[in-house]
């Protein structure tokens, strides 16, 4: 049995116990890797910051839902560890390449599976890494919640560089104050962001982040995969694809037609998210299983559900 149709399986076993859930975003990740020693992911490192920095509200992140409680920090800090080993692993593997490899999309099949959670969460978790810095990049340019929810929404970003060509990056990109977390908001809506996100444009621009900054993982936040064409445009820049799926709420159907919409050439990883996290609920903490890393092609696609 394939890896996916295993992760398939254990998703559809879940289902039925996911009623238990408190409702609130937890990330379950499935790998083989030891965790490090847990840092809450509030905790913070020096480092020097040249520029404007921007300061972020936390309190405002937690209270729309995205980022963790301090009292539940430890336990996330934990679960995000384990999603980035690989990733990181993946992009610091090829910096020599031109595949993009430190570019990945988060996405989910549908809204509501907490793939902003997961990106703005996997963003600060990488931010502790000593030999990795982290870009966010809000590409929900049709509801940008990065950039709302930190207060970017009015600052040009990721449209205003594809519509004006005298913008560089270093126009739109904000250095915050959250752990050096940089962040390129969505920018002004358009009517045209499909066209201009598939644009060679596009292309170019995330060629150019790629390659510019080869020690900085480019966390992409991204629309359903299934809801709008923006989602699957956005995910062919990228070399990596983190597909979020929330546990007990995602089909199979709807986890195997995202699929299909991606380059099975990918490195494909899955998110398992919400899931079941204890008798009592209401806390973060969740556990592990047997994990997948999906690098696709045409002859292991796995027998739909």
């Amino acid at each position: 049995m394939s890896k996916i149709q295993d992760a398939l399986r254990r998703l559809r076993d879940q289902g039925s116990d996911a009623s238990r859930s408190s409702g609130q975003d937890t990330a379950r990740a499935f790998s083989r890797r030891v965790p490090d020693t847990v840092i809450p992911i509030a905790s913070k490192k020096k480092v020097e910051i040249t520029g404007e920095k921007f300061a972020i509200d936390e309190s405002a992140l937690i209270r729309r839902g995205l980022l963790v409680p301090v009292e539940h920090a430890l336990p996330v800090a934990d679960e995000f560890r384990r999603i980035k080993r690989p990733l990181i692993d993946n992009a610091l593997r090829n910096t020599q390449s031109d595949d993009c490899m430190n570019l990945v999309v988060v996405a989910g099949a549908v809204p509501g599976v907490g793939k902003t959670f997961c990106s703005m969460n996997l963003a600060a978790s990488i931010s502790l890494e000593r030999e990795v810095s982290v870009m966010l990049i809000d590409a929900d340019v049709a509801k940008p919640h990065i950039s709302t929810a930190c207060g970017l929404a009015d600052r040009p970003g990721l449209i205003d560089v594809l519509v004006d060509d005298s913008l560089t990056l270093e126009d739109v990109i904000v250095r915050t104050d959250m752990n050096d977390v940089q962040i390129l908001p969505a920018g002004q809506k358009h009517s045209q962001s499909t066209e201009l996100l598939a644009s060679d444009r596009m292309q170019e621009l995330m060629h150019e982040v790629s390659n510019r900054y080869r020690d900085r993982l480019i966390i992409m936040d991204s629309p359903p995969l299934l809801i709008t064409s923006e989602a699957q445009v956005v995910a062919r820049q990228a070399g990596q694809v983190a597909l979020v799926v929330e546990c007990g709420k995602t089909s199979n159907q709807q986890i195997q037609d995202a699929l299909d919409v991606l380059d099975r050439d990918k490195a494909i990883n899955v998110i398992f998210n919400k899931s079941i996290h204890g008798p009592g609920g209401g806390y973060y903490g969740v556990h592990y299983g047997d994990y997948g890393s999906y690098g696709f092609n045409t002859e292991t696609e796995p027998d739909r559900p």
